[in-house]
């Protein structure tokens, strides 16, 4: 049986195989190496999540490449190298002592040892003088494969037009 965040995951290795496969193709099995390659990025999605709620920011920074970037929602500039952004998460968390992530309609393309993902996040922050906060969010995360797995090189996120 399957938890419902491993479920999630799968849903989103479905969303991934039109961008992995060429048109003549996606009728065809997907290969086990690049299934696997699927299940790590979504795997990686989820224990961002987890560690975001859990306001891990060893765990966040974990995801991240050494001389990745970030730019967010609550700087102006881009952020460089896992320092800078750690600062960031640090800060971040410390404000907002609840929290909680959706990713919605992520999409993931394939470039031999690249990965580029798109898609929206709702994002929610509580504490007690400031109540509930939500933003909705476009993002793109752009990872490489490493050693250690998947690690973020570049992610980006911007508020969708419109919102608060």
């Amino acid at each position: 049986m399957f938890s419902f965040p491993r479920m999630v995951n799968l849903l989103a290795m479905c969303v991934c195989l039109a961008y992995v496969q060429p048109a003549s193709a996606q009728t065809q099995t997907l290969s086990e190496e690049l299934a696997k390659e699927i299940v790590a990025i979504a795997d990686s999605r989820t224990a961002f999540v987890s560690d975001y709620v859990a306001g891990s920011v060893d765990g966040i920074i974990a995801a991240y490449d050494d001389d990745a970037t970030f730019a967010g929602t609550l700087q102006p500039f881009w952020l460089e190298g896992r320092d800078a952004i750690a600062d960031l998460w640090q800060r971040y968390f410390a404000a907002w002592p609840q929290r909680n992530l959706i990713f919605r309609q992520p999409t993931v393309r394939f470039y031999g040892d690249a990965s580029v993902e798109t898609g929206y996040m709702e994002m929610y922050m509580s504490r007690p003088d400031a109540g509930t906060v939500a933003t909705y969010i476009r993002y793109s995360i752009t990872r490489i494969k490493t050693d250690e797995g998947w690690k973020i090189v570049n992610m980006h996120v911007t508020k969708l037009p419109g919102t608060k």
